[in-house]
């Protein structure tokens, strides 16, 4: 059976599932910190190799590799617009030429400069997808509130969590049901086929649409901020393997503007 490309919730019951999903939140944006201050390949490749080390210990790293497959297009063109027109110079030059306004040069530096681009993109990618299949959306809610955040914050940042599961799933299954019809979804790429994209963005702002309307109406039977303080079953403690979660990927900063 083919495998589906999607980012989604995973379950298990690894370590880094039973993490508080605000000290989880806590790293993503830590390790994010982390390859943002550098343009150098050597620290953001081994703050990867970590996020992949993470996902190998939580029996999911193939769902994330396969998941890498949707920032593929994003990739290629962040290696070929760095490489080509870089913001560092240096280096041997390889290729130079005058194209009307544009000046595209392909040098040494230029090359190291896209591939720590590119290896970014994948670090950012790759964590903030290790954050959606290791977390539930109702434990990242309820983290939330224990922070004391408002509840409408709250609610909101969990929805946009649940809603990249939901609009994968989405597509998955529209993809599928247009299989079905013999609709030829997989033949050339979507800039060759402009009915691939209708097909595929028309049903899905539908669903979208369906399901902002349903949420809105289990909102109100529930009586969604009608109070102040909503009463929370389940709590999740920050314990010391969460704090060690947030040291490490602290760490990973001074790591980053330190190695070179």
């Amino acid at each position: 059976m083919k495998q589906k490309t999607g980012v989604r919730f995973v379950p298990g019951e690894s370590p880094l599932h039973r993490l508080n999903p605000a000290a989880k939140a806590a790293a993503l944006v830590l390790l994010s910190a982390a390859v943002l201050v550098t343009a150098r390949p050597v620290p953001i490749f081994c703050i990867l190799l970590l996020t992949l080390a993470a996902a190998t210990l939580s029996g999911i790293v193939m769902p994330l590799l396969r998941s890498f497959r949707l920032l593929i297009p994003l990739l290629v063109f962040i290696l070929i617009i760095d490489a080509f027109f870089p913001r560092i110079a240096g280096g041997p030059v390889w290729f130079s030429a005058e194209i009307w306004i544009f000046h595209p040069t392909l040098s040494a530096a230029g090359v190291l400069f896209s591939l720590a681009m590119g290896l970014r993109l994948l670090t950012v990618g790759g964590a903030s997808f290790l954050f959606i299949m290791t977390t539930r959306y109702a434990d990242f809610v309820r983290s939330l509130r224990a922070l004391g955040l408002p509840a409408t914050l709250s609610f909101s940042l969990g929805y946009a969590l649940r809603s990249v599961s939901a609009l994968t799933e989405d597509i998955g299954n529209i993809m599928d049901a247009q299989r079905s019809r013999a609709f030829s979804i997989d033949r050339n790429t979507l800039l060759k086929n402009r009915h691939t994209i209708l097909a595929l963005f028309i049903p899905a702002t539908v669903s979208v649409l369906s399901r902002a309307r349903q949420v809105a109406d289990a909102m109100q039977c529930r009586g969604f901020g009608c109070t102040d303080r909503p009463t929370c079953y389940r709590r999740h403690p920050f314990d010391a393997a969460d704090a060690l979660l947030v040291l490490v990927a602290a760490l990973c900063i001074p790591f980053a503007l330190l190695c070179p």
